[in-house]
């Protein structure tokens, strides 16, 4: 998947099935593993593997990507952004805010604001100013609530599928690396565009498209990846997932638990999500969950076990509409990838 714009001819969502859940899996343990790599783990001809996964990013159903990583962090600040709409006027704001550049998601949710939306500006002054210039003059806003993220726990690019046995898993080495201090150039700019698009694109492709030998392709995305700058992420259709709902809550916890409360969230199975918050809300839970039953469950769980944490508010996403700068059809499927040359990459 190779285009800005990739429209996928959308079969039945049975063509997935368990060899394609466990390849998924394995990729979200190595995104960039080759394919002799990831046959071996998974008992497939390198082949089979290779045909399974062009299958299943040709129909939009998977994919590899790249996202800024934990050394960079620091350089943008995150916004989550609840956006109030006038009636009749859902799909023309929606439309607007899926072609922004500066946000990575919109989601269509339950509740008073149905939308909410997720910006990445490099400080608070750029959220203030894509408020005042952006959201402010939008036509059909009626209102909106922002809140800048604090502290980031987890996010989408570690949940795993869990499909793999522990045997199979343990043929595959994730990725680490130590954070280390080096200064970003064009080249590597252009390096986290393409990865964007396909997080498994060739090093010959690589280098091809940037103009370098394929050489130093290989040793410059291995440093990014290696010293955290770049992470790559394999994501899926949720609605083939097993995984098929989304919660989104919004909870308030004693400052003096808070961090507490917030790593052991990110350490469940459920949670894709889990971030501080500037507000009286001040923590940001989102969970993919089996059954909507099991928002309740999920709430009466945590409670027990973090008798501090109070759900202060309470939605159901009907449709994650952009997704890591992916635009996503009613099912979780790639419709289109935004032009990345409109992502930038943070650090000069």
């Amino acid at each position: 998947m190779h285009n800005a714009d990739m429209v996928s001819a959308s079969p039945p969502d049975s063509v997935i099935d368990e060899v394609d859940l466990e390849l998924i899996n394995a990729l979200q343990v190595t995104p960039r593993g080759s394919w002799a790599v990831l046959g071996r783990a998974l008992d497939l001809d390198p082949a089979t593997a290779a045909r399974r996964w062009q299958r299943l990013t040709q129909t939009g159903l998977a994919w590899v990507t790249c996202t800024i990583g934990p050394a960079r962090h620091h350089e943008f600040c995150m916004a989550y952004i609840k956006v109030s709409v006038a009636p009749g006027w859902l799909d023309s704001v929606a439309a607007t805010l899926i072609e922004e550049a500066s946000a990575p998601y919109l989601h269509h949710v339950t509740g008073p604001s149905p939308l909410l939306l997720v910006i990445a500006l490099r400080n608070p002054a750029a959220v203030s100013a894509f408020l005042r210039d952006v959201l402010d003059q939008l036509p059909g806003v009626t209102s909106y609530h922002a809140e800048i993220r604090t502290v980031g726990y987890t996010e989408p690019s570690r949940w795993r599928l869990d499909s793999l046995d522990p045997v199979r898993r343990g043929r595959l080495s994730p990725p680490a690396g130590e954070s280390r201090g080096f200064s970003v150039d064009e080249t590597d700019r252009a390096l986290y565009r393409l990865l964007h698009i396909d997080g498994r694109m060739s090093f010959a492709e690589l280098a091809g498209r940037t103009g370098i030998s394929q050489a130093t392709a290989r040793r410059r995305v291995n440093r990014l990846l290696d010293t955290r700058h770049l992470r790559m992420r394999c994501d899926m259709a949720q609605s083939v997932s097993g995984w098929p709902i989304t919660g989104v809550l919004w909870a308030h916890v004693p400052p003096g638990s808070l961090d507490m409360v917030a790593r052991a969230m990110g350490n469940r199975a459920e949670v894709r999500l889990s971030c501080t918050l500037s507000g009286p809300a001040n923590l940001l839970l989102m969970v993919w969950l089996r059954t909507l039953e099991g928002l309740t469950e999920f709430e009466r769980v945590v409670g027990e076990l973090h008798p501090g944490l109070t759900v202060v508010d309470r939605s159901v996403c009907l449709h994650t509409m952009k997704q890591m700068w992916r635009q996503l059809d009613s099912t979780g499927r790639v419709v289109r990838v935004l032009d990345p040359n409109r992502v930038s990459f943070p650090g000069t």
